[in-house]
Formats: structure tokens, sequence, C-alpha cells
């Protein structure tokens, strides 16, 4: 339940800048002392900051997006649920693009074998964990400059490593998506995984619950550009689903 509660606080502070701590009672529950401890536990990971009577969310940058660290906490158990259902369209021994992000990262702690090109340091490192005795996949990645808070390679010498590459499929999400596309925030960023997307004989996008009416400033790619979604299955995004279908989508839920 701890977790929960700390989810729903993260949660709450992205659309909001300051949390008082009777706020935080009234809406995830448990006493002053148990929202107090929760309030140090998300300061002490350097998610949120612990302020009197209360926490305040860490500042946004100026492309409106979260620290990595930030979103990685969200629902972890549920992307590791979507991770673990991608990993039915991993290919064996095949190449793969992995584009950096809080559920994407899941993916590593499945992967065995293969050819891995990610522009996600996170991504690396857990591998790296894993495999530090040998073995395991071999793992490409194409340089550029490095977004710190976003966990992801970016720029002129990105995309021009990643135009040389072709995989058997990749492994993306996105910030947010709409009736025509995905969404994201920052143009700088997303030209990265369209070159994924555009290089990849198959497009596996996963998506978390909380992505379904998320808004972006800018878009990714169509639907048409999307061959599967693995997502949760919430009553609330089911007239998402149908619509997501009609544009050729394949939605599998975990």
């Amino acid at each position: 339940m701890s977790k929960r509660r700390e989810e729903a606080i993260l949660k709450h502070l992205e659309t909001t800048e300051f949390l008082t701590t009777e706020q935080a009672m009234e809406m995830v529950g448990g006493s002053p002392a148990t929202i107090r401890r929760a309030f140090v536990k998300l300061a002490e990971s350097n998610l949120a900051r612990r302020v009197h009577g209360g926490i305040r969310r860490l500042p946004k940058g100026g492309d409106g997006s979260l620290p990595f660290a930030m979103r990685e906490r969200w629902f972890e158990e549920e992307k590791a649920r979507l991770a673990e259902r991608a990993m039915e369209f991993f290919p064996k021994g095949g190449v793969v693009f992995i584009h950096g992000g809080s559920t994407t990262l899941k993916l590593a702690h499945h992967i065995r074998g293969g050819t891995i090109i990610t522009d996600s340091i996170n991504v690396c490192g857990v591998l790296m964990q894993r495999f530090s005795s040998g073995g395991g996949p071999e793992v490409i990645v194409p340089g550029g400059m490095l977004d710190l808070k976003g966990d992801a390679l970016f720029g002129p010498r990105t995309e021009a490593a990643l135009r040389e590459y072709r995989a058997d499929v990749v492994f993306f999400s996105a910030r947010g998506m709409d009736e025509e596309g995905l969404l994201d925030t920052m143009d700088t960023l997303v030209a990265t995984v369209r070159l994924m997307i555009r290089n990849s004989a198959l497009r596996v996008m996963l998506a978390d619950h909380s992505k379904f009416r998320k808004f972006g400033l800018t878009q990714m790619a169509p639907w048409e550009q999307v061959d599967v979604l693995v997502t949760s299955d919430h009553p609330e995004n089911r007239p998402w689903f149908e619509m997501i279908k009609k544009h050729g989508v394949k939605v599998v839920l975990a």
C-alpha cells in the first residue's frame, strides 16, 4: 500500500506544484505520520522536495517534461507487466530498437540475447548489471547528446547513426496520445524515435493506462505507424481501444 500511496502522490504532483499533508491524507488515506513518511521517502529518492507543511514538485524543464527518476516510479508494477507481455514480440536472435522510457526500461530485465540498439543509458545499465560476467545481447549505442533528465540520446549524431541501422522490431512509448496518434514533449527528442519506427519491420508501443488523453506538444507518429499497442485493460480506456483498432493497430492487454 505504501508504494501505491507514493505513486498517487507523485501522480498528483504532475498537475499541481504543492501538496499539503492534509490534502494527501484526504486523497490517498493514512494518518499524518504515514503521509509524512511517504513525503520523506519521496524526497530522499529525489522525486519531490519536502517543505514545511507538505511536499513540492520538482521543477519542470522548459520542455514541460518531468525527470525520468520521477516517471520511473509511477505504476511500476503495471509497467513491469506490460514489458513482460511485450516480450512476446521480441525476435529470438534478432535486431531490436529500444527507445528510452520508464516503461521500455522494464524490457531490459527480460532480454537474454540478440542485438539491442538503444538511446537509453538506463537500459544499458540494467544489461551491464545482468551480464557483467559475460553473455547476454550485443548492445549498440548510437552516440550523440544525452538528455540527463529524460534518459535519451538525441541530436544530429544520434540521428545519423540510426539512419544506418535496420531492426526486426522497435519497442517504444510516448508521453501521451490523441485520436490522430502519439504525442511527446520535444521535437528534438521525437526525431530519434521516428527514425527507429521508420527503420523497423514491426512497431510495438507500450503504454500504461495514464497515457490515454494525456497532452503532448508535438506528434511523434500517427496511429498508422503503430503495429501493436501493449497496454492495460482499464474500463475508462476501452472506447479508445476500439478507435485505435480502426487504424489497424493490434491491441494487446496485459
